[in-house]
């Protein structure tokens, strides 16, 4: 194929699954890794390589939280292969924080690499992806479905994202762009592992994040072969089956039918966190 493929957060996890799966699909003649890890990112690049002779890949080391981060990301792309046609925004950044404990600078980060850096980035490549009837991947998350006192920050930048994926999925329709939303459930990565594990001033991590189990957890190797798909066989949205993603949708709608109901609900099983949190600062 001729396409070249451009993936945010490549270095482990998700993002590196579905580059692998693009190459192994024989999906793309290049390649583009954008990932904060040199290291991880330049290994991979050569394993794609080895995988497959003739591949071309370019690796961009960089924080999308910077605030250049997305035109440097573009204008290399764009210098290195004229253009693009598959841009997978799968970076993220997830902090499991109660939004009166996150520290400032922890908000911004989420805002910058969750919503700021794929908007721009797709923003500063749109011209391209019109001009090659390209395809935008978003990787937004179920945690929309319900508002989540665990998860309030990080659930605002994908509630942001998936409103702007639908958004752009409407103006870009006629121009033969293809906008697609996943919204994965947990998936076991490292990413996962590091959600679980952070904590806030040596605090045990938040029970929803902790009690996932390993039923609920989709397998990465699983998801990335189904958001490669959608290179080939673009959808409007692609959620996990099997997962936590249905639950959520069910007890979103529940809340919006019953939003008493609903606040009940979620307060009660965060007020014995809350009230824990509170005593460990007095």
């Amino acid at each position: 194929m001729s396409r070249v493929v451009a993936v945010t957060g490549a270095s482990s996890g998700l993002g590196a699954a579905v580059a692998r799966e693009v190459v192994a699909r024989g999906m793309a003649r290049a390649l583009v890794l954008v990932a904060r890890r040199a290291d991880r990112l330049d290994a991979l690049g050569e394993e794609l390589k080895r995988s497959r002779p003739g591949l071309e890949t370019w690796t961009i080391a960089v924080d999308l939280a910077e605030p250049d981060a997305p035109a440097r990301v573009a204008r290399e792309t764009l210098e290195r292969f004229g253009g693009v046609d598959v841009l997978i925004n799968n970076a993220g950044l997830g902090l499991p924080t109660l939004f009166a404990d996150a520290p400032p600078e922890d908000l911004e980060r989420q805002l910058a690499v969750n919503l700021r850096a794929p908007m721009l980035l797709t923003r500063h490549l749109v011209d391209s992806l019109i001009a090659r009837r390209g395809t935008v991947v978003n990787v937004g998350s179920a945690i929309t479905c319900v508002a989540n006192s665990a998860l309030g920050g990080y659930g605002a930048t994908k509630a942001g994202l998936a409103y702007w994926n639908d958004a752009i999925r409407r103006e870009l329709a006629a121009s033969g762009v293809s906008v697609c939303l996943v919204e994965p459930g947990p998936i076991a990565t490292e990413f996962s592992d590091a959600f679980r594990k952070l904590s806030r001033d040596g605090a045990p991590p938040h029970p929803v994040v902790e009690s996932t189990s390993p039923w609920m957890t989709a397998d990465v190797a699983d998801v990335a072969r189904r958001v490669a798909g959608l290179i080939e066989r673009p959808r409007r949205r692609l959620s996990v089956r099997r997962r936590l993603v249905w639950p959520f949708r069910a007890m979103g709608a529940l809340a919006r039918a019953f939003p008493a109901l609903g606040d009940w609900i979620v307060i009660r099983a965060f007020h014995v966190d809350q009230a824990a949190t509170a005593a460990e600062k007095v």
